[in-house]
């Protein structure tokens, strides 16, 4: 059957390459490779649709797609870190021991584990839309189950569950505001979306202060899923992207979603069809596409990054309060304000680096931010006092949470449309994957040396920049 076209718009020649265009590798030879006239006319439509929105003005729609996926993540983001207090009210309430308490924080991780992969696949076939729904509803209904558990096994079964929600949200969101924002905006609100996890995880100690003692554990929970519902009514509003319905062929679909975030009628550039090495691999599955020559580098890469900061990250924020208040004796209220402090210092540097994500290549600022974060983290290990203490937790936050803020854009660029999603997926399991053992190792060394548990962690933040070396050679190529 011919592909639909919208005759309420004008499709221009443009001579050139499309200003979105990124030059992608020749697929591998072969049959299974090998691009139609089709297949070259719709990855030519793909192109020719993102020039059109990186030609576009920023306005109230753009807004609307960043603050609900910017909301999304804040509650994940923040339920995370509300379960960090939660662990330690379990273990005194039902006797469970480091062991326990480090498998109620990691179930969620799990989950996410899961979710990112099958959520970031399941997106690059049936729809941003559609994922952009459900990652939310699971992750909304899944908590408020967590909050009526009646016993150990029960509660880290629906954490489990939430987890696959909020580990699919993620790909997703990266791919929905990717794909609906302005190619000269996109890196830059890339980074300050991001910025919603350290905001969940500053309020997460002051939700802990403001809820009654006779809600305990299970109101904090409660807090942390029901808003989401109203993200999930929300999110109804938002089309699907039109670089997916492009991709999939759409083509009057994808016109329509082209005027939603445009607010207007708009003249679509004709992306050239001379280059067959610009076409997406021809129909090629997203997974394969992430392992095909050109992409095969960047996907290693892209796991290890994650691997790495995610292990040091996590592993830091996630047991900080048990450490504070098992470890080093501090009572609730010290800890409640140190964390707060510690997540204020992450919420900067997120601001701090991104500021200087225009000026400065992102593998140069994902090498340095890791390195100071490692030598941080070596010099809070190190520490007795208090003061000391605070300080260099305040710095260690500030360069991890700063490399964040340039490592969720750098890897979304490395990646087309049509695998976007997937690739961030699947970069974002290898996060998962450490987000699981950091805590279960942090459990496992804490009773032995608490400074080897944190030493471990400015190891994992290390490795980052040895693999921006190993892969990069220290250049600044971005």
């Amino acid at each position: 059957m011919p592909r639909q076209t919208d005759p309420g718009l004008a499709v221009q020649r443009v001579p050139g390459k499309p200003r979105s265009a990124r030059a992608l590798p020749a697929p591998p030879p072969g049959p299974r490779t090998a691009p139609t006239g089709d297949g070259l006319a719709q990855d030519g439509l793909v192109q020719a649709i993102q020039a059109a929105i990186d030609g576009l003005a920023l306005n109230r729609r753009h807004a609307l797609v960043f603050a609900l996926c910017g909301a999304g993540l804040f509650f994940e983001s923040l339920n995370l870190q509300l379960m960090s207090f939660v662990a330690p009210m379990l273990a005194r309430e039902w006797r469970i021991g480091p062991a326990l308490m480090g498998a109620a924080i990691s179930a969620a991780i799990f989950g996410m584990l899961a979710g990112t992969y099958l959520f970031g696949a399941l997106a690059d076939r049936i729809g941003r839309r559609p994922a952009f729904q459900l990652t939310v509803g699971i992750f909304s209904a899944l908590t408020a189950l967590a909050g009526i558990s009646a016993s150990f096994w029960q509660l880290a079964a629906a954490r489990f569950g939430a987890g696959l929600g909020i580990g699919g949200s993620i790909p997703v969101e990266t791919a929905v505001l990717a794909e609906f924002t302005p190619g000269r905006w996109r890196g830059r609100l890339m980074a300050l979306w991001a910025m919603a996890l350290p905001l969940g995880a500053f309020l997460a100690p002051f939700c802990v202060a403001a809820m009654p003692a006779a809600l305990g554990w299970r109101g904090l929970l409660f807090l942390g899923g029901a808003p989401a519902v109203l993200v999930l009514l929300l999110r109804r509003t938002i089309p699907e992207t039109p670089a997916y319905l492009a991709g999939r062929g759409r083509t009057a679909e994808a016109m329509q979603a082209l005027r939603w975030i445009a607010g207007r009628a708009v003249s679509v550039p004709a992306a050239p069809t001379d280059a067959p090495a610009r076409v997406v691999a021809a129909r090629i599955p997203p997974e394969r596409l992430l392992f095909a020559e050109g992409y095969r580098e960047s996907t290693i890469m892209s796991w290890l990054l994650y691997f790495g900061s995610f292990f040091a990250y996590y592993g830091f924020v996630l047991w900080l309060p048990a450490l504070l208040a098992g470890y080093r004796g501090l009572e609730r209220a010290e800890v409640l304000r140190f964390v707060a402090t510690v997540a204020a210092a992450g919420f900067v540097g997120r601001a701090g680096v991104l500021l200087l994500a225009d000026r400065v290549p992102k593998p140069t600022l994902i090498m340095g931010c890791s390195m100071l974060g490692s030598a941080a983290l070596a010099a809070f290990a190190l520490q007795t006092g208090h003061t000391a203490m605070l300080a260099w937790a305040c710095a260690a936050a500030f360069c991890l949470e700063g490399t964040f803020s340039v490592l969720i854009p750098f890897v979304a660029d490395l990646y087309p449309a049509q695998a976007r999603a997937s690739g961030v997926g699947w970069a974002g399991g290898a996060g998962r994957v450490a987000m699981a053992l950091a805590p279960l190792a942090i459990g496992s060394l804490v009773e032995a040396d608490v400074r080897l548990s944190i030493l471990l962690l400015a190891g994992a933040s290390l490795s980052v920049a040895a693999v921006i070396l190993a892969f990069r050679g220290g250049s600044a190529r971005p």
